[in-house]
């Protein structure tokens, strides 16, 4: 049996050494490993990602804008087209219980439970003089369309962040039937 001490430790310490250069060696390997991009340490990236061209290679033109075709983003148009939107996510039950947990998560803080703009934030709000969020039941939301608040729930509007990005198309969808059903127009 071999018990190691700090003579041990101390008679070797070439030993030690090189077990520490290898242990330093294999946590190195391990994170670089782990690293889900193309480099594992990208110090400048703009070399990598930008239009070059190599010597004696045909000049290369960036395609024109919007002539790449996107997958996964929605069409951009103006808040003026968007008012001919028709909502594609039906009032059902379940959808109504799943839009109406993603307006709690997301939307409940500012705009309040029953979405009379009442929310805990809405007062600072108040207090810092900014224009409080919307009551939909007011008259301003009631005269939107479905399209329009599409836009207004894509793209934000005054402190309301922007929830392309956060929420998917159906449930950006689905928050319009939240506010639809907050004025009475439920299922």
């Amino acid at each position: 049996m071999v018990v190691w001490s700090d003579k041990a430790a101390a008679a070797s310490p070439a030993v030690a050494r090189v077990s520490r250069w290898l242990l330093l060696g294999a946590i190195m390997l391990v994170s670089t490993a782990c690293y889900p991009g193309s480099y594992p340490l990208d110090i400048f990236p703009e070399l990598h990602y930008q239009p070059s061209q190599r010597r004696l290679e045909a000049q290369r033109f960036s395609p024109p804008q919007g002539a790449v075709p996107v997958t996964g983003g929605s069409a951009e148009y103006t808040f003026e087209q968007a008012e001919t939107l028709t909502n594609p996510v039906p009032r059902t039950p379940a959808s109504s219980t799943q839009a109406q947990q993603l307006f709690q998560t997301n939307c409940a803080a500012c705009h309040g439970q029953d979405g009379h703009g009442q929310g805990p934030i809405a007062r600072y709000f108040v207090q810092a003089r900014q224009e409080p969020p919307a009551d939909f039941t007011s008259a301003r939301v009631r005269s939107r369309t479905d399209g329009q608040l599409y836009w207004l729930i894509t793209h934000g509007i005054g402190n309301m962040p922007n929830f392309a990005s956060i929420l998917s198309d159906d449930e950006r969808w689905a928050m319009v039937n939240v506010v639809r059903a907050a004025q009475g127009q439920g299922q």
